[in-house]
């Protein structure tokens, strides 16, 4: 009876030590560049639809300009890892997904979107991506809280959130969460 009740606490302690990590890595709020952003919204990160691969957060300078995400307002799009990811299919997405949304102004911009993806590292599990969007300097690319590159020009830097949120985003189930879109809209 007791190795029973021990069993239960462990499996109980071990299922949610991903949650613990999920609150230190998606606080409430982050502070960047001197500016409070709030956790607006959370959601399952799938591949295929059906392959959970993790989790993403996104905030905002002001939670009420959420229908205006390609505003150049401060933003942070935050992605938590439960599994390893080869830095090639951070590339090929981001490639495919700017190329879908943003037709003729993607080979416009192809090689400073390469260069910028060009930074995109294997990650593994526990290894967390920010975008964060400052409308002073463009968006800035960072592992681990390690910035690794920058665009810094404001129209290809908040068209680069094409591929989250632009009309075909890499996931409309994330789009939606993100956005809190509700499913009978």
């Amino acid at each position: 009876m007791d190795k029973k009740w021990l069993t239960r606490i462990l499996i109980i302690l071990i299922t949610m030590l991903p949650i613990v990590q999920a609150e230190e890595i998606f606080p409430n709020y982050i502070d960047s560049k001197n500016v409070r952003l709030s956790r607006y919204s959370e959601a399952e990160l799938k591949v295929f639809r059906i392959i959970h691969v993790g989790n993403a957060a996104l905030y905002m300078d002001d939670c009420k300009k959420i229908n205006a995400i390609f505003y150049n307002n401060y933003k942070l799009l935050r992605f938590l890892y439960d599994k390893p990811i080869p830095a090639k299919a951070f590339k090929e997405t981001s490639e495919e997904y700017l190329k879908i949304n943003l037709g003729p102004r993607y080979f416009a911009w192809k090689t400073t979107y390469n260069n910028f993806n060009s930074y995109y590292q294997d990650i593994k599990e526990g290894d967390y991506y920010d975008l964060i969007y400052d409308p002073k300097t463009g968006l800035q690319l960072s592992l681990n809280n390690k910035p690794l590159t920058a665009l810094n020009d404001h129209l290809q830097s908040l068209a680069y959130l094409n591929i989250w949120f632009g009309k075909e985003p890499f996931s409309e189930e994330l789009k939606d969460s993100l956005l809190n879109i509700a499913e009978d809209n």
